[in-house]
């Protein structure tokens, strides 16, 4: 059996991914065109000033919102594109298990998690006044989120094009992340954004799952996760195929198993149907 994956098998079924990358990227341009303009509200500086986490700001000036519209500031095109690069690589298995609602909760809660703690530890704690941007936090987030579960899918590290597991990358950026913490080399990059936006996305994603996987334990008493995992692709190939149409029985057995294995590392039908069998 070969697999040959099409163009872009993410994006057109992953809309909150693709709507958030396009919104990173608007109000990025947004700032170019207020720059060429000379429209000074809507120039760089401008949205910098007015939606950038400036920490002494957010309880002397009330700028409360700050702390989650930073995330949507960039402060470069290669900020920008490392940031969408993560969102490209992790976004579509987390939109596809959280749906649309819980994926958008999910970016946003590790993005402003990131964005409290730089409050409370940096400023707060170490004095620091240094403006924040950027989504990094919430990339973090999703993949503290794709560790929770999927920590032994395998991810190619754009641009270096270097397969790594989950777990592997998130090691390697814990120990970078907390290298240039204690060393006098992180110069101005918000690491606490990025361990924190980690961590909270890594709780929700954990405390969603076991939860899940609970409530359908109870309600299949039989079920056992690897065995059924294995039953629930066979089905999906099957369907992809079509060469051997499932009958009602199957039927609904592939929905009641797609729904308990929710939060499991099985393919979808999705991914299945972006790859070409022969």
């Amino acid at each position: 059996m070969k697999f040959k994956v099409h163009s872009d098998p993410w994006l057109p079924d992953t809309p909150v991914t693709r709507w958030l990358i396009l919104l990173n990227a608007s109000v990025w341009l947004t700032g170019l065109a207020g720059d060429v303009l000379g429209f000074a509200p809507l120039s760089t500086e401008g949205l910098l000033l007015r939606f950038a986490l400036f920490p002494e700001q957010v309880a002397a000036m009330g700028t409360l919102w700050t702390p989650f519209t930073y995330m949507f500031l960039h402060g470069g095109a290669v900020h920008l594109i490392m940031n969408m690069l993560g969102l490209y690589l992790l976004g579509p298995d987390l939109e596809w298990v959280f749906r649309a609602k819980g994926f958008v909760f999910l970016y946003l809660l590790s993005g402003w998690v990131g964005g409290i703690s730089y409050w409370v530890f940096s400023h707060l704690l170490l004095g620091q006044i240094h403006p924040v941007v950027g989504a990094s936090g919430a990339i973090m987030g999703l993949l503290g989120a794709i560790v929770a579960i999927y920590p032994q899918r395998v991810y190619i590290l754009l641009p270096l094009m270097i397969p790594l597991r989950a777990v592997t990358l998130a090691v390697l950026m814990v120990s970078v992340h907390l290298f240039f913490m204690i060393t006098p080399y992180g110069g101005q990059v918000a690491y606490d954004v990025h361990l924190f936006g980690g961590l909270a996305g890594y709780g929700f994603a954990m405390a969603a799952a076991t939860l899940h996987r609970r409530q359908w334990q109870s309600h299949l008493p039989n079920l056992d996760r690897e065995r059924d995992a294995v039953e629930l692709e066979a089905l999906i190939v099957r369907m992809v195929r079509g060469d051997e149409p499932l009958s009602e029985a199957e039927l609904e057995r592939f929905h009641t198993l797609q729904k308990a294995l929710r939060y499991e590392d099985v393919v979808t039908v999705e991914e299945a149907k972006s790859w070409s069998l022969g």
